[in-house]
C-alpha cells in the first residue's frame, strides 16, 4: 500500500504511508527527525543499558547516528537515556517503596545478609520516611575474618535528584584483591551518618571486645568525629589513619610544588624513622612552612614509620577508589538496582577468584601469589647490596648474593 499528499509549496509529492520495504539510503547525515522520538531511541538502548548501567550519553549521540543515520541533540540523549533506565530500573520513588520486600526476598535467598533500617516518623501516622539503609553480604562478612584487620571507607556521591550519598567499606585480601564489606544509602556524609554506618560495621564485623582494626580514610570531619563516638575504633581497639594520597594532595593545595609534594610521599612512605627524619629536614630547609604545616599532623595518622604496624603498609585509597569504579554506573540508579548490583558485584568478586584460590590451594602454597612477588623483589634487591664486615683483624667487603 502507498500512499501520499501533494505539497503545493514545494511541487512534490509526500509519502505519508507506505506497507513495502525501505530499500533507499540516504547520501548524507540529517539532523533531527520529526519522528525519531525520544520513545523509539529509549527503545533502542534498553538492552544497552540493561548489559551496562554506566552507559554513557557521549555513546548514546554516536550510536543513534550510526543506526539511524540522523544527529539528535544532547537534550534528547539525556531524555531518551534517562527514559531507558527508568524502563529497564524503575524510578526512585517506586525503588524505595519495594526495597523493604526486596530486601526480605534478597536475605531469603541469601541467609546471612546484613540489613539495618534507620526510619524517620512523618506526620502521618503509622508511615516513616527512609533515613538509612545498611547492607553486608554473609560471604563479606565472614571473609573479612581471613583478611587483614584493616578497613577502608569512603563516601561517593549518588546522581539522582535527591542527592544521597553511598558509603562503602572495603579490605584487602590475602592476595591484595579487594574484598567488599558493607555498603549504606544515606541523606549525606554527616557525623550523624557517619557515627551510624562506623556503628553497623562494628556491630557486624567486630563484634568481640578483642577484635582489633585500622581504619582508613580521608580527612572528612563529620568521620573523624563519628570515631569518637564508636569505642572499636578508638585505641586500643582500634586506631584511624589518613590516607597518604590525601595528606599529600591536599599539601600540595597548600603549597604547590612538585619537589615538596614528592617529599611529603617519601616520608609517609618511609618506613625507617631515621630516614623519615631526613627527608622531614631536606623539606625544613626548602620550605619552613611546609614543615610546620607536616608537623601538626600527628605522625601514627600519615606515616608508616610511626604506624606499629597497624596500617600494614596500606598508604592510597585504590581500595576505595576501585569500589567507585566499579559503582559508576549504579550512581546514577535507583536504590534497589545500586543494591542488586553491589549484589552482583560481590558474586562475581568471588567467583573470579575461586580459580585462582584454588589453583594456589593446590599447589600447597604456603603464602599467595602477591606475597611471593614481595618476597622475589626483595630478595633481588637485596641481592645488589654490599655490605663492609669489621672482624677483629680483618675487614671484608660483602654482597648479598655472598
Amino acid at each position: 500500500m502507498l500512499r501520499g499528499i501533494f505539497q503545493s509549496n514545494m511541487g512534490l509529492f509526500k509519502i505519508t504511508k507506505y506497507a513495502g520495504p525501505h530499500t533507499c539510503l540516504m547520501n548524507e547525515i540529517s539532523v533531527e527527525h520529526g519522528n525519531l522520538g525520544k520513545s523509539m531511541i529509549a527503545t533502542y538502548l534498553l538492552g544497552m543499558v540493561r548489559q551496562d548501567p554506566a552507559y554513557d550519553i557521549k555513546f548514546v549521540q554516536q550510536n543513534v547516528k550510526d543506526r539511524f543515520g540522523f544527529e539528535i541533540s544532547y537534550h534528547k540523549a539525556w531524555q531518551s537515556l534517562k527514559a531507558a533506565r527508568e524502563q529497564v530500573y524503575g524510578m526512585w520513588e517506586s525503588s524505595v517503596k519495594k526495597l523493604p520486600r526486596f530486601m526480605v526476598f534478597l536475605q531469603k535467598l541469601n541467609p546471612g545478609t546484613v540489613v539495618e533500617w534507620l526510619n524517620l516518623d512523618t506526620d502521618r501516622p503509622g508511615v516513616q520516611m527512609l533515613h538509612y539503609v545498611f547492607w553486608a553480604f554473609r560471604p563479606c562478612i565472614e571473609g573479612f575474618r581471613c583478611c587483614r584487620n584493616v578497613i577502608s571507607v569512603d563516601g561517593t556521591h549518588l546522581y539522582t535528584k535527591y542527592k544521597h550519598k553511598l558509603l562503602v567499606a572495603v579490605t584487602l585480601d590475602a592476595n591484595q584483591q579487594v574484598l567488599p564489606l558493607a555498603f549504606a544509602l544515606v541523606d549525606e556524609e554527616s557525623l550523624a551518618s557517619w557515627r551510624w554506618f562506623l556503628q553497623m560495621l562494628a556491630k557486624h564485623l567486630l563484634p568481640n571486645d578483642d577484635d582489633r582494626v585500622c581504619l582508613i580514610s580521608d580527612h572528612h570531619s563529620g568521620l573523624i568525629s563519628a570515631i569518637n563516638y564508636v569505642p572499636a575504633f578508638k585505641f586500643p581497639r582500634g586506631v584511624h589513619r589518613f590516607y597518604l594520597r590525601h595528606v599529600c594532595s591536599n599539601f600540595n593545595k597548600k603549597f604547590n610544588n612538585i619537589r615538596l609534594k614528592d617529599l611529603c610521599w617519601r616520608a609517609g612512605a618511609e618506613v625507617n624513622a631515621l630516614k623519615f627524619e631526613r627527608i622531614m629536614t631536606e623539606i625544613r630547609e626548602l620550605n619552613e612552612e611546609a614543615y610546620n604545616w607536616l608537623g601538626m599532623i600527628d605522625k601514627t595518622q600519615w606515616t608508616l614509620s610511626h604506624d606499629s604496624g597497624w596500617r600494614t603498609g596500606i598508604l592510597t585509597t585504590n581500595m576505595s577508589e576501585c569500589v567507585n569504579g566499579v559503582l559508576k554506573g549504579a550512581r546514577r540508579l535507583p536504590i534497589a538496582a545500586i543494591v542488586q548490583i553491589t549484589f552482583h558485584w560481590s558474586v562475581r568478586y568471588f567467583l573470579e577468584r575461586t580459580t585462582r584460590c584454588h589453583r594456589m590451594v593446590n599447589a600447597n602454597q604456603e603464602w599467595a601469589d602477591f606475597a611471593f612477588r614481595i618476597f622475589e623483589a626483595r630478595q633481588a634487591e637485596a641481592g645488589s647490596h654490599t655490605y663492609v664486615v669489621k672482624l677483629k683483624h680483618k675487614t671484608f667487603l660483602a654482597s648479598g648474593n655472598t
